[in-house]
């Protein structure tokens, strides 16, 4: 009897232990990462009080930025998988330059292009609009930037 008055109690003790370790994991779980983009549409929507002309032309705006950014990003995994299979092959000098050379030019492809639809965005606004535009661009980007890396140890 006094065995199983002690199973009982640890059996007991463990439910309470996973409850509580179950409890803790339901309550201070990190939140997902947010949606950037989504984050800074929504941002800059209502931040800049578009009007329902404004948030059609910029929904416009943005899935063509979307569609450039995805055919942009998917040439710069190309490239860059060309030019690290150069280091199985006796590639020279010329070769791996100019596939660099690649990859900066897309880059600069991607900049651009980011550039000039926040500048398509801003011409869509009103003039009161744009003050505040310029105000928040800073803000938008960051919300869209990817999450900083944590530090290694």
């Amino acid at each position: 009897m006094n065995d199983s008055r002690f199973l009982k109690i640890v059996i007991v003790i463990l439910l309470l232990i996973n409850i509580g370790s179950i409890s803790f994991m339901w309550l201070h779980h990190p939140p997902p990462p947010p949606m950037q983009d989504r984050d800074a549409m929504h941002f800059l929507i209502h931040e800049l009080n578009l009007s329902d002309a404004q948030k059609s032309q910029f929904e416009k705006l943005k899935d063509e930025h979307h569609d450039g950014m995805e055919r942009l990003q998917d040439n710069g995994r190309d490239f860059h998988n060309r030019y690290f299979d150069l280091i199985k092959s006796s590639s020279d000098t010329n070769t791996v330059t100019q596939m660099a050379d690649s990859i900066s030019l897309n880059q600069k492809q991607i900049e651009l292009l980011t550039f000039y639809h926040f500048k398509s965005v801003r011409n869509i606004l009103t003039a009161e609009q744009q003050k505040k535009f310029d105000d928040l661009i800073g803000e938008a980007l960051r919300k869209m930037a990817p999450p900083p890396h944590s530090e290694r140890r």
